[in-house]
């Protein structure tokens, strides 16, 4: 089975829409460059507090930074590119790091970076932005890292509910992260394209 997670989540009723379909994680970003940033969200707490149990809450990170106890007793897992500064997590965070994959060398560092992580994020290369830019990773090179590493991979980037079998098939991640792929705006989650994802990788699954 292959898990799904939706990120990029700013609204209370894309929180529903998205636990409803069924998915095993959701994701907030609070990378501040993000349009889909969420730290100044005045319902923010409300947020995380609105997923039951057995749906994991990932803060989403372009350099990870401390939010403050109140968020970290609020999520599950942190997902980042990179840590600006050492910063002490509660010990019940799982570590997501994400890698963006241009060549092999790329992958031979992603490599030694599950050493100090949970699971392995391949995100598609951007030179200035670390993530949610809706264009596709290198499937290829994420295949690679995937039958290497010995940490769980989660395969994003570009993901839509149109190619996200043939990425399953191409990868065989783990799990696979979308955000732009099901929105009708940054930050606002279209939920009929939510739910043709979900089909589509459930669909995959029952496949012989």
């Amino acid at each position: 089975m292959v898990r799904i997670k939706i990120c990029g989540v700013t609204r209370i009723e894309d929180v529903h829409a998205v636990v409803e379909g069924g998915v095993h994680a959701v994701g907030f970003v609070f990378e501040p460059s993000s349009p889909r940033y969420v730290g100044g969200c005045d319902n923010l707490l409300l947020l995380l507090e609105s997923l039951p149990p057995f749906v994991t809450r990932v803060a989403v990170f372009g350099n990870l930074v401390d939010v403050g106890e109140a968020v970290w007793q609020r999520v599950d897992a942190v997902q980042f590119v990179q840590e600006a500064e050492p910063v002490r997590l509660p010990s019940h965070l799982r570590r997501i790091r994400a890698v963006r994959l241009r060549c092999e060398e790329d992958v031979a560092h992603a490599l030694q970076l599950q050493a100090e992580a949970d699971a392995l994020l391949v995100d598609s290369y951007h030179p200035e932005k670390m993530g949610g830019t809706g264009e596709r990773a290198d499937w290829g090179l994420a295949r690679q890292l995937r039958e290497e590493a010995v940490k769980p991979l989660i395969l994003a980037g570009g993901l839509t509910a149109d190619n996200v079998r043939e990425a399953i098939a191409q990868v065989m991640p783990y799990a696979v992260d979308v955000s732009s792929g099901v929105e009708s705006a940054p930050g606002k989650k279209d939920h009929q394209k939510i739910k043709e994802f979900i089909a589509n990788v459930r669909q995959f699954a029952d496949s012989p």
